[in-house]
């Protein structure tokens, strides 16, 4: 007699474990913006040379990421700046060569030490997200998934 029961609870989880996983499977397909990985407790300067520039996809996969490789006293490091429609607009050009000092947060994405700008010194000054991490290009309150 206690079979239907057990039985019956079992299908109840079992579905409501199906409608979770769904639900954050539909959710998973939003790419999460580096700046939520922002870390206020890790922000700090360092100073290099431009030794390579890249374009990466950015959260949205609807622009492209500008990062760097900046070789400093202490080894390179790769450095995370804005996206590249927004650099282009803002007249910001970084190259291989160039002498840069940059603040931001230093982060880790697979074991990767990665620094993402809050400001970046060089032939000008340009700052590339607040004190919190929000970049300055974002528009509204939903900055952390681009």
């Amino acid at each position: 007699m206690g079979q239907p029961g057990k039985l019956k609870c079992a299908v109840i989880v079992l579905l409501s474990l199906m409608l979770s996983i769904s639900s954050a499977w539909a959710q998973s397909t939003r790419r999460l913006h580096y700046s939520t990985l922002f870390k206020p407790a890790t922000v700090g300067t360092i100073s290099g040379e431009v030794v390579r520039v890249a374009q990466v996809p950015a959260g949205s996969g609807a622009d492209y990421c500008t990062q760097a490789v900046l070789r400093t006293s202490a080894g390179d490091i790769s450095i995370i700046l804005a996206p590249k429609r927004y650099m282009a607009k803002k007249g910001l050009t970084v190259a291989p060569k160039d002498r840069l000092t940059v603040t931001g947060s230093l982060i880790s994405i697979i074991n990767k030490p990665l620094l993402l700008v809050t400001e970046v010194k060089g032939d000008r000054t340009m700052k590339l997200r607040e004190a919190n991490g929000r970049p300055v290009w974002a528009v509204g309150d939903d900055w952390h998934v681009h």
